[in-house]
């Protein structure tokens, strides 16, 4: 099933996301933008060169100019857009299993938004929309890993101790030379490109090979990359795999201090952690639907630079990029590591969620959910129904808006009071339905 939102398109290429489908989403994207070039990426997928060449000859057959900068990373990508206020198509399916591919599209640094997407899934139109041909050239250096060593200061992070686990993924094309300019004593794991030794989401993954070096080699810190670069999990200094949640609070508890402006705009199911940390230095934490672009559009509706989604662990820089960027996390923390030691990384606050989904007709999914407003009139209904059971506990419940499947967030101050709140509330929902 093709999975179709402003976060991209993912499916099974070849099966239901058809190489016309490719070559049509590239034409309808083409008429977005004034630019006379769109820069092209991709991650390592299998399937990735042949999905860019359709996604080229598309736009070349649109009198577009391509930038080709083969395999890169999405938040490498969209600064690339940022920097040269170009449009680009990113080739890959994030996050999901390497037989998915897709597409992520990017105007001038941002993310499309609703309108602008519903363009890109008009129906195919029969031949070449115009009569002349761009040309293809291949991308200069990108400057995303130069500025951002720029940023940290190189030989700043000297002598901290970092295992990466990249699992084959586009990460490979900077994550390595970013950290060693900047000092770390580096342990490379998973650093063949396309070959995945564990699920490519990072978060839905044990990270036992990772967990492991990073006990064996008395490591201060270890950090999981997904296949386009921009979901990242810390493993802490024991070898504890950590939440994207705690790692997104981390980040901000280290970055708030030193910005004017302390308010951040987080997903509606990010943890109240985040609010804890915000309230101490003086901002206010706005919520935002579920979705890395439904955060970044309320960030640019605020006038907000941080944000980010717990799920993910997924920090957004505005004043960088506008996207969920892994090496701004990662170089956060390992600074913070080398100014405070690796006793750092237990100095957030938290929480625990336990996140559950169910196969659900989404008719019925809905129903249910207004049943349960009918019950709780105070509930907040910003994305599906959430419920503050008490100060310290709450509960999500939301109908996927692509598939027949209802998620059900749970946080509080216990792991077994967050799962009986899951729990009890999962079973509302089939009652109720």
């Amino acid at each position: 099933m093709t999975v179709a939102t402003i976060s991209g398109i993912r499916g099974i290429f070849n099966g239901d996301l058809l190489p016309a489908d490719i070559v049509a989403y590239a034409r309808n994207f083409s008429s977005l933008t004034t630019s006379p070039e769109v820069l092209i990426g991709r991650d390592t997928r299998s399937t990735g060169e042949l999905m860019e060449r359709l996604a080229k000859g598309a736009l070349v057959s649109m009198g577009m100019g391509v930038v080709d900068y083969g395999v890169i990373s999405t938040p490498a990508l969209f600064r690339e857009s940022r920097l040269k206020q170009r449009a680009a198509m990113m080739i890959t399916a994030s996050h999901n299993e390497p037989e998915w591919n897709g597409i992520k599209f990017v105007l001038d640094g941002r993310g499309v938004v609703q309108s602008e997407f519903d363009r890109i899934l008009q129906p195919r139109r029969r031949g070449v929309q115009k009569v002349w041909a761009g040309l293809v050239r291949p991308g200069p250096r990108p400057s995303y890993g130069s500025e951002l060593i720029g940023m940290a200061g190189e030989g700043s992070c000297d002598g901290v101790k970092v295992a990466v686990d990249l699992n084959g993924g586009a990460a490979i094309a900077h994550t390595p030379a970013i950290l060693k300019a900047l000092g770390c004593d580096l342990t490379v794991l998973g650093g063949t490109a396309g070959v995945f030794s564990r699920n490519v989401d990072p978060t839905n993954d044990d990270l036992q090979l990772l967990t492991r070096t990073v006990r064996e080699k008395g490591c201060d810190v270890g950090f999981a990359f997904d296949c386009d670069g921009d979901r990242l999990v810390l493993v802490d200094s024991i070898g504890r795999k950590r939440t994207g949640d705690y790692m997104l609070t981390l980040a901000i508890k280290e970055i708030l201090p030193e910005l004017q402006n302390r308010s951040v705009v987080v997903s509606a199911d990010t943890t109240q952690a985040i609010d804890d940390v915000v309230s101490e230095l003086g901002g206010r934490t706005y919520r935002s639907k579920v979705g890395e672009a439904n955060v970044i559009s309320k960030m640019m509706e605020e006038h907000i630079g941080i944000g980010g989604e717990g799920s993910s662990g997924g920090l957004v820089d505005g004043s960088f990029n506008f996207c969920r960027d892994s090496m701004l996390a990662a170089i956060t923390i390992v600074k913070a590591i080398k100014k405070k030691g690796s006793r750092v990384l237990d100095q957030a606050p938290s929480y625990h969620q336990v996140r559950l989904k169910l196969t659900f007709e989404r008719k019925k999914a809905l129903a249910a959910i207004k049943k349960l407003q009918r019950e709780n009139p105070g509930a907040d209904m910003l994305d599906g129904i959430k419920v503050n059971v008490s100060r310290r506990s709450w509960v999500l419940i939301r109908a996927s808006g692509t598939e027949d499947i209802i998620r059900v967030s749970a946080e509080s101050a216990s792991v077994k009071e967050a799962q009986q709140l899951a729990d009890s509330y999962l079973e509302r929902l089939k009652r109720l339905s």
